[in-house]
């Protein structure tokens, strides 16, 4: 969501378009559009389309677009008075790419230095491996965690890990029995794939590779190619290591090909729907922030509105 997306709200702005199809009402047909940038996506709906709109504006084009922002049903969308398609060289691509305003490379020292730490000769030299690769960290620096939910941005990925590799850290204080080595390799690489799943032009978005096959085989076959290389790699160690990376999903409806079979996995599944589904909250939250409602939209994703309460202090004051 934008901010500052109120009813009423005059808009001017060059954005991305992420979907456009057409639909039908009791007043006509319409051309609905989903545009992004680095505030979030707003929905668009624009009446008497003329030809040239239809014919050369399409999906991942740059436009200007003007309206005014109304209430439907409960949500805000923009019905479009102008749109201009904009040529290469008219806008600043940064305005499209939302990145993490954390320090990538502050984390991304930090998964080495408990890489270092990792005990198991084996776990660690594939670790250091991958992780030390320079164009892997940048690679893995700038991918996002996923196209529109939780850590949808650039540094995503990375932010999305660092987080995890926290409470994995705290989960085998709690529970020493858990082999800490392999619950530290499987945070690290459960979402490797993603880097070959997601392209990164002026929106975000799914690679051929990404759709066709999704990040958890991407993932089982990345970290098959790099053990492949490492000469005695014990074969137990690796049938967790991607077990780890195929159950992470936690069930078969969620997309997992197994469900998590060791104790190892179980952690694994919970810390990153952990992650993901607060991260993703406070992803909604933030967008709105420029508001003062009460309730956020309704977040299908979650089939829930999430409460914010009051967000100006001075109204608690009596």
């Amino acid at each position: 969501m934008q901010k500052d997306s109120r009813a009423g709200t005059r808009v001017e702005k060059i954005m991305v378009v992420a979907k456009k199809s057409w639909r039908e009402s009791v007043n006509g047909k319409f051309l609905l559009f989903q545009f992004s940038d680095k505030e979030g996506q707003l929905k668009g709906v624009l009446w008497q389309v003329p030809d040239w709109v239809d014919r050369d504006i399409g999906v991942n084009d740059v436009v200007r677009v003007q309206g005014e922002l109304k209430d439907y049903q409960g949500n805000i969308e923009l019905h479009i008075e102008k749109i201009e398609r904009l040529e290469s060289g008219e806008y600043d691509q940064s305005l499209f790419l939302p990145a993490s305003s954390r320090s990538l490379e502050s984390m991304y020292n930090e998964l080495l230095n408990v890489i270092s730490e990792v005990s198991n000769p084996h776990i660690r030299r594939l670790l250091e491996t991958i992780f030390g690769s320079d164009a892997f960290r940048k690679d893995f620096s700038t991918s996002p965690a996923a196209k529109s939910w939780h850590h949808s941005y650039i540094g995503g990925l990375l932010e999305h890990t660092y987080d995890m590799l926290k409470l994995a850290l705290r989960a085998a204080d709690v529970y020493p029995e858990v082999d800490r080595d392999l619950l530290v390799a499987g945070v690290l690489l459960h979402d490797i794939g993603k880097i070959q799943e997601f392209s990164v032009t002026n929106n975000i978005d799914y690679s051929d590779r990404g759709r066709l096959e999704g990040h958890i085989a991407l993932g089982v076959e990345f970290v098959s190619e790099y053990i492949r290389g490492i000469e005695d790699f014990p074969e137990e160690l690796e049938l967790r290591i991607k077990h780890m990376i195929l159950s992470h999903h936690g069930s078969l409806e969620n997309g997992s090909p197994v469900v998590p079979m060791t104790v190892e996995a179980m952690i694994l599944h919970y810390i990153d729907n952990l992650d993901a589904q607060v991260r993703g909250a406070l992803q909604i939250l933030s967008r709105q922030s420029g508001d003062r409602e009460r309730w956020t939209e309704y977040v299908r994703l979650l089939n829930r509105y999430i409460y914010r309460g009051d967000n100006d202090s001075e109204d608690n004051e009596g």
